[in-house]
């Protein structure tokens, strides 16, 4: 037995020096048989740190010790990756492996050496030996030695460890590395060599949710063809870096949809407790990578292994873009308000100064002289005797229209040439401003802030419950009442259906938001959509991206929780987003949005006066012909009410009537 236990000292003291060339740290976990059985001082490496946990026979790891919990927290933070875990028995150790892992509380990435056991192999473990693949096992076990014919019996020790990838789903293979004998290893290599740079080809599954910008609907044709040739239409950003990855790790992926995933999506937790979409997949070990455009978020963390984020998305609002058809008032649409005012003061002064003028010309100049030439500066100052015939011709001036006597005293003359400078400086502006007007696409008017959008009375919305809960717990006062009204949506198409009526406002990240106004005007111009064709007159509404980002989140590949294949797919998105392969791919995917949405603004921008642009022309007649029928209403009223009834009134002698009329006014 002391010899047996000798062995076991000598190899496990060989196995920790071996880890020494990697680690600078070294965690001992062992029962009350093993403890104190290694010296690491006799151990000839430095700078070597050792942390003791010990193992009672009786821990109940549903209620695990705090001080355990503690030291293993503590192990983890320092960034200790090695662990020796002497545990006489399986069942313990499996125990406690199934605690630790599912808890975090070991780095699964890390260097490991265990004592062999059947009972750590049953099925219901063959995912810790999916995660934890850096490890050997020390097996003891006897044997036979013949010599001369006898059988002698002699104490084994052989070094296994595990295949990564598994060739079974839930048996765990093992693989011979090692024997120790005669005191030493028999081969004495290097018992921890990577598992993860080369695949030697083996499949992986990778779950596939279709969100754009990360997988487009192309991908499927792609890979359900089974094909390598390069494809036309972009596949999305994720589908591209899994096959770059699958290339430079040398595996083959094996993609599939989960069922209901269009619905499902992420995924959320039934009333059962199980859960739904990619959450489910990852919960039931059912694949090695998850393509769906995940956010890292400590949510998501629970339930997966994010690889580093290969791009940042603006999450905001598809909002409705209302067209304020202001057709109707074209006319004073060039001018302002205050320019407007401006010129109608300047109208009723410069009609009031004619009209002086020419009261003071007709008033003064003739008892000045009777002389001939005196009779005749009076002529064509009629116009402007009367205010309502001055101010008349005043504004036909304005317009550019001639009077139909020009008055030959010089002082009038005079001013009228000013009036005239003036009036064509006016009618040059406002005709440009009006050529500008009518050149412009419609204004629109958008929602692009939050704080606009609180102040709507639209709903808001999108599918992901974890986006009410963020809002919710916001501390921004405007994030909190969007998410006091935020609405579940399942339905997408539904969604942007109520988006485009003007009822809704739809939350999801900008490429998709994007993808799917370009797909809607892809749509209304080619008609190939004849329900929204026929309702087209119906909906008043194009749709907006808010200009506000309401969060920029950070978006990652997903893989199996604890996944050893972390690190090195973390090298590789690295180096790809680095040299600008992500961003070849987003443009890639979003290439088509872009194009039809520049065909939109193109066909916008083009300056056709249709019978819309005349509203405002026949707003203008239609109120001359309603005021000028108000006049003449008023005047069949005057006559009948007032003049009819006067008692001078008489329709024989009406020249003596109006000539007393005229007198009684002045």
């Amino acid at each position: 037995c002391e010899h047996k236990t000798e062995d076991l000292k000598l190899v496990v003291e060989r196995i920790v020096e071996e880890i020494a060339t990697y680690s600078s740290c070294i965690v001992f976990i062992t029962d009350s048989i093993y403890r104190g059985l290694i010296d690491v001082h006799a151990i000839k490496t430095s700078f070597l740190s050792r942390y003791d946990i010990g193992i009672r026979d009786n821990d109940d790891f549903l209620r695990p010790r705090k001080k355990m919990i503690n030291t293993l927290q503590y192990v983890k933070a320092t960034g200790c990756d090695a662990y020796i875990i002497l545990i006489s028995n399986g069942l313990l150790t499996s125990r406690f492996l199934q605690y630790v892992e599912g808890e975090r509380l070991l780095n699964t990435r890390g260097y490991f050496l265990l004592l062999y056991d059947n009972r750590l192999f049953r099925p219901e473990l063959h995912y810790i030996w999916n995660r934890i693949v850096n490890v050997v096992f020390i097996r003891q076990y006897g044997t036979y030695k013949y010599r001369s014919g006898e059988r002698i019996p002699v104490k084994r020790i052989d070094l296994n460890t595990v295949y990564y990838p598994s060739r079974s789903r839930d048996f765990t293979a093992m693989k011979y590395i090692d024997t120790w004998q005669d005191g030493k290893l028999h081969y004495g290599n290097n018992h921890y060599m990577s598992k993860t740079t080369n695949l030697h080809g083996n499949n992986l599954r990778i779950a596939v949710f279709e969100h754009i910008p990360a997988v487009t609907e192309a991908s499927r044709d792609y890979y359900q063809q089974s094909t390598s040739a390069a494809s036309p239409k972009a596949l999305g950003i994720e589908f591209e870096l899994i096959r770059v990855i699958a290339k430079a790790m040398n595996f083959k992926a094996d993609y599939y949809m989960p069922s209901n995933i269009a619905n499902e999506r992420w995924g959320k937790v039934r009333d059962n407790g199980s859960y739904t979409g990619l959450l489910g997949e990852a919960i039931a070990e059912n694949a090695d990578f998850f393509l769906g455009d995940l956010y890292y978020t400590l949510y998501y963390l629970n339930y997966f292994d994010l690889s580093t984020p290969y791009n940042t998305e603006c999450l905001t609002f598809l909002t409705p873009e209302a067209l304020t058809d202001n057709s109707w008032k074209l006319l004073i649409l060039p001018f302002k308000l205050n320019t407007w005012i401006a010129v109608f003061c300047t109208l009723l002064m410069g009609g009031g100064a004619f009209h002086v003028f020419a009261l003071l010309y007709q008033k003064y100049a003739i008892r000045a002289s009777l002389t001939h030439k005196v009779n005749n500066s009076m002529k064509g100052l009629y116009l402007f005797t009367e205010f309502q015939n001055s101010v008349l011709y005043t504004y036909s001036m304005l317009l550019q229209v001639s009077l139909p006597r020009l008055p030959n005293a010089w002082t009038v003359r005079i001013f009228i040439g000013w009036w005239w400078i003036y009036s064509i400086l006016a009618a040059v502006t406002y005709r440009a401003s009006m050529t500008a007007t009518l050149s412009h696409p419609v204004a629109k008017v958008t929602i692009d802030t939050l704080a606009q959008l609180t102040k709507s009375s639209l709903a808001v919305g999108g599918w992901n419950e974890e986006s009410k809960e963020f809002f919710l717990t916001s501390s921004d006062p405007h994030s909190q009442e969007i998410g006091n009204k935020f609405e579940l949506t399942e339905n997408e198409e539904d969604a942007i259906d109520r988006v485009a009526n003007g009822t809704f406002c739809y939350y999801e990240n900008s490429y998709l938001l994007q993808h799917a106004r370009g797909r809607r005007i892809f749509d209304k111009q080619n008609g190939q959509n004849r329900t929204e064709k026929s309702t087209e007159s119906s909906v008043k509404y194009n749709i907006h991206i808010m200009e506000e980002c309401v969060v920029y989140m950070p978006i990652a590949l997903g893989l199996e929780k604890n996944s050893p294949l972390k690190p090195h797919v973390d090298l590789l998105v690295r180096r790809m987003t680095e040299i600008g392969l992500v961003h070849k791919w987003l443009s890639d995917v979003m290439e088509w949005s872009k194009i039809t949405e520049s065909r939109q603004k193109s066909q916008s921008e083009i300056a056709l006066v249709n019978l819309q642009k005349l509203y405002g022309a026949l707003t203008a007649l239609g109120i001359g012909y309603l005021v000028s029928f108000i006049a003449l209403l008023g005047e069949i009223l005057y006559w009948r009410y007032i003049v009819l009834r006067d008692p001078r009134y008489d329709k024989y002698h009406l020249d003596i009537f109006y000539r007393k009329s005229d007198k009684a006014k002045t």
